[in-house]
């Protein structure tokens, strides 16, 4: 991640196995598991070589990583996982029907992420919505008629139109 911390949501566990188990009991413990990554450490160079080769022998038919890092070297590893979202609040109330489409905010916050109503926002996290609105002024000096009439052709929707003071005022949803 460029040189950036990230904080991690993980755990991890250690399984101790004997250092001296041979090939068939290491390649059947690890069958077992069906890890996307096998990462090698603690033995002699070339044993290690040789025991990778194996394995990636062994585990040609899956997609998995098998890497032997010399000591102190940095290991990449990338995970895909789906992502999961609880709704909460007003949304919860009601359980959709399949196919149904749920609408809402999506709140991230740390590993975990939220679907929730809009005015539930502040109920449920410490951010809050806001409406902006938006003013422009354009001076303008032809026939009024042309003035009401394009606003129509461009937006889909024009709730009225009317002539304040000389001025004119849309207002579009």
């Amino acid at each position: 991640m460029n040189g950036l911390t990230a904080p991690l949501n993980m755990q991890v566990h250690y399984i101790s196995f004997s250092a001296h188990a041979d090939f068939a009991q290491t390649s059947t413990f690890l069958k077992e598991l069906m890890p996307p990554n096998i990462i090698l450490v603690h033995g002699e160079t070339n044993e290690m070589g040789r025991l990778k080769q194996k394995l990636i022998t062994h585990f040609s038919d899956r997609n998995t990583k098998i890497i032997s890092p010399k000591n102190c070297q940095s290991v990449e590893m990338y995970f895909n996982s789906e992502k999961m979202a609880k709704t909460i609040g007003r949304l919860a109330e009601k359980t959709p029907e399949v196919g149904e489409t749920v609408s809402g905010l999506l709140v991230k916050k740390a590993f975990t992420y939220q679907i929730m109503a809009p005015d539930d926002l502040h109920v449920f996290s410490q951010l809050s919505t806001a409406n902006i609105s938006e003013r422009i002024t354009i001076a303008y000096t032809g026939a009024f008629s042309v003035l009401e009439h394009r606003p129509k052709q461009i937006f889909e929707s024009v709730n009225h139109c009317q002539m304040k003071n000389l001025r004119v005022q849309l207002s579009c949803p």
